[in-house]
């Protein structure tokens, strides 16, 4: 979780989830509680168009918009996937006026991956 001492100054965790199909967007409050969460879909993109950078910049930027309202100024952001919008998520949520304090990269890598097959004598 967050530590004490930013748990007292309001401080936000933004969890970006970027797929080649979709982007999708969490807000977290400083207890781990979930606040809301938006995606491509919910801003009427549909098909393959929710996975283009245009359709993720938005859904970004409406986010940022959302947490200033509530009150979150300061932001800690968790990006997870390789899909098109996860490098202008930074600067969007720039732009909207958050202040970002940590971006941590989630996103899972292989190691050693599948057991080699038997080989045939």
């Amino acid at each position: 979780m967050i530590n004490k001492e930013l748990k007292e100054i309001n401080l936000c965790t933004i969890t970006i989830l970027s797929t080649s199909n979709n982007t999708v967007i969490s807000l977290i409050n400083p207890e781990g509680a979930l606040i809301t969460t938006i995606s491509s879909g919910h801003l009427s993109y549909k098909g393959s168009k929710k996975g283009t950078q245009i359709a993720s910049q938005q859904v970004i930027f409406f986010l940022g918009q959302k947490a200033l309202n509530l009150g979150y100024v300061r932001s800690i952001v968790k990006i997870r996937g390789i899909g098109k919008g996860r490098n202008s998520a930074i600067k969007e949520l720039k732009k909207a006026g958050l202040d970002l304090i940590r971006i941590i990269d989630t996103t899972p890598l292989p190691y050693n991956g599948c057991r080699v097959p038997k080989s045939k004598k």
